[in-house]
């Protein structure tokens, strides 16, 4: 059962049927259960292309689209969207979060095809019943956007992903949302191609005897973009362990470190002073922030690295109730105390953990992301899951594009006389 609380969700009411109605004359909700299990496109590549062809052998059906909150540029975007698709492809069944669905249910000026008989059919859920349903995700708005879109699929598997501008830049956004109906056409038919964007894997093991959180509790976090590891609001600089495939690397005194996808090296990192690297490229950046030694360079490291980062075993009494803040993909995660260790790695790396190598595509199958773990899972307890995520391109030369358009990239100073007062 869908539960939505009636503050979010006022014009909606529950039928013993286990169906949601709208009071709209043209839109009707429904849950988002009632809907086939996802399917999955296959990608195929093409020699001499950076890019993938994306082919449909089952019918694409779930769509999963998704905007900010309350901004009216893409209300009315999603709006002109989902009309498009009920009028054009009926077989199309569209899936919203239910904040979304409360904002745009009244939006709808008339029925599919102006028929009074055929209302517009939403399907919503909660993110677990929406994420199992969900054949391509459809994003309106910034890369932030994106990037919001991907992290409600938490460890799970991220279907293809559409990506609209609606007036902001960024290097995620290949089209034009006035492109969406040629493009949306090419999608369904399986002639669009795919860029594969590779993410981070983040485990979070709370080690610390200052935590609030179970000694040795392992969490599990994905980012598309980057994982910033920074001191805060604290007046002093971070003191953080790095090693990397179990070698201790360097002790690093800084307002913090980035580790960053190549997706990710134009966000924090290059901020930070680090490369920009093209998404082809198998990665992690490495990059400090502001560290109090100047040889402390940013890297670039091998897909398959491991890379641990402890808070400081050298801090003393006085600093040792220092709290380090993380976040992934933007979004901030639990707080870390001394002796708690962050281990990131590729999807396709390894964990090297006290002599031993435990490929990360394994994962317990009972044990869910924010579930308690003494040690990581037993081999034969692991399941194998699909790694990156497929992002429909315009060209070949998307990232290209990007660097000189977005970033000016090696622009020259622009001299302009200024003219005297007479």
């Amino acid at each position: 059962m869908i539960r939505v609380s009636c503050r979010i969700l006022p014009q909606w009411r529950f039928i013993t049927t286990r169906r949601w109605y709208s009071v709209s004359k043209n839109v009707q909700i429904k849950p988002v259960t009632q809907l086939r299990t996802c399917t999955k496109a296959d990608f195929v590549s093409a020699p001499n292309s950076k890019l993938q062809s994306m082919i449909w052998h089952n019918p694409l059906q779930n769509v999963l689209i998704t905007k900010k909150p309350f901004t009216v540029g893409t209300r009315k975007a999603m709006v002109d969207f989902i009309s498009h698709l009920h009028d054009s492809y009926p077989e199309i069944n569209i899936i919203i979060h239910p904040e979304v669905a409360d904002e745009i249910s009244e939006d709808f000026s008339q029925a599919v095809n102006n028929d009074p008989n055929r209302p517009h059919v939403l399907y919503t859920g909660t993110q677990q019943e929406i994420v199992q349903k969900t054949d391509l995700l459809v994003t309106l708005g910034g890369d932030g956007t994106i990037l919001h879109g991907v992290s409600n699929f938490g460890n799970h598997q991220v279907p293809p992903v559409l990506a609209f501008s609606l007036g902001t830049l960024g290097f995620l956004l290949p089209f034009d949302f006035e492109e969406y109906k040629d493009i949306f056409k090419r999608v369904i038919s399986s002639r669009a191609k795919c860029l594969h964007r590779t993410r981070l894997e983040c485990h979070v093991v709370k080690k610390g005897t200052n935590s609030k959180e179970p000694k040795n509790k392992h969490v599990i976090r994905r980012a598309m973009n980057d994982i910033f590891i920074h001191r805060g609001s604290a007046p002093h600089l971070a003191n953080l362990d790095i090693y990397i495939d179990g070698a201790f690397l360097t002790r690093t005194i800084a307002d913090g470190v980035v580790l960053s996808s190549p997706t990710g090296s134009t966000a924090y990192s290059l901020s930070a002073g680090g490369s920009i690297v093209s998404p082809l490229v198998p990665g992690i950046l490495l990059t400090p922030i502001c560290p109090r030694s100047l040889s402390f360079r940013p890297l670039l490291l091998p897909h398959s690295s491991h890379i641990k980062i402890k808070v400081g075993s050298k801090m003393n009494q006085i600093n040792a109730n220092t709290v380090i803040n993380l976040s992934v993909d933007g979004f901030p995660q639990d707080d870390l105390h001394l002796g708690d260790e962050i281990h990131i790695i590729n999807e396709i790396g390894t964990i090297y953990v006290e002599g031993t190598q435990i490929p990360p595509y394994y994962r317990d199958k009972q044990n869910g992301p924010d579930k308690n773990t003494d040690s990581l899972p037993e081999p034969h307890q692991k399941q194998v899951l699909n790694s990156g995520i497929y992002c429909v391109a315009k060209s070949e030369n998307d990232w290209t594009n990007g660097i000189n358009e977005l970033l000016g990239f090696n622009s020259s100073f622009k001299f302009t006389r200024r003219l005297q007062d007479n």
